[in-house]
C-alpha cells in the first residue's frame, strides 16, 4: 500500500489492486480522516468475518447496514473503544437460532478478524523517514 500527500493535510492511498481512498483533516469535503478509517476497519473486518455465516443462515441478499459508534477520550486524544451495531432483519430467527447465530459470527469473528486482534493487543505504530535526494526515482 502507499499513499500520496496530494495538499495540506491531503492524502491519496492506493493498493496494489487498484482501490483509492482519499483521506485528510476531519473538517475537510469528501475525505475519511485516519480516525473514521481505523473505525471502518474494525468495523468492516467484523462484517467481512461474519458475511459467510449471515449469507448462511439469512441468504446471500441479506441487507446489512452497520455504524459505527466510537468512544472518544478527549483528554487523551484516542478512541477508549469503537461500537459496531448491524442493523438487518432478524425475524425469520427463532430465539435458539439467534442464539446459535450469534455463537457462530463470534468464532468466525475470533477466528478471520485481523484488525480486531491487532487493536485488542494494541499494535505498535512507527515511521521512519527515507532521504530521496540522492535516488534517480
Amino acid at each position: 500500500m502507499k499513499a500520496v500527500r496530494t495538499g495540506v493535510r491531503e492524502w491519496i492511498a492506493t493498493n496494489d489492486r487498484g482501490a483509492i481512498v482519499k483521506i485528510g483533516d476531519p473538517e475537510a469535503p469528501e475525505v475519511f480522516s485516519p480516525g473514521e478509517l481505523l473505525q471502518f476497519a474494525g468495523a468492516t473486518c467484523v462484517g467481512l468475518s461474519m458475511d459467510h455465516r449471515l449469507t448462511y443462515e439469512l441468504g446471500d441478499d441479506v441487507h446489512v447496514v452497520l455504524d459505527v459508534e466510537p468512544e472518544r477520550m478527549e483528554e487523551e486524544n484516542r478512541y477508549s473503544a469503537i461500537k459496531t451495531v448491524f442493523s438487518l432483519d432478524l425475524s425469520g430467527l427463532s430465539e435458539d437460532e439467534l442464539v446459535a447465530l450469534k455463537k457462530k459470527v463470534d468464532g468466525a469473528v475470533e477466528r478471520n478478524c485481523t484488525v480486531g486482534r491487532t487493536l485488542e493487543a494494541s499494535a505498535e505504530n512507527t515511521y521512519e523517514f527515507k532521504d530521496t535526494s540522492n535516488s534517480s526515482a
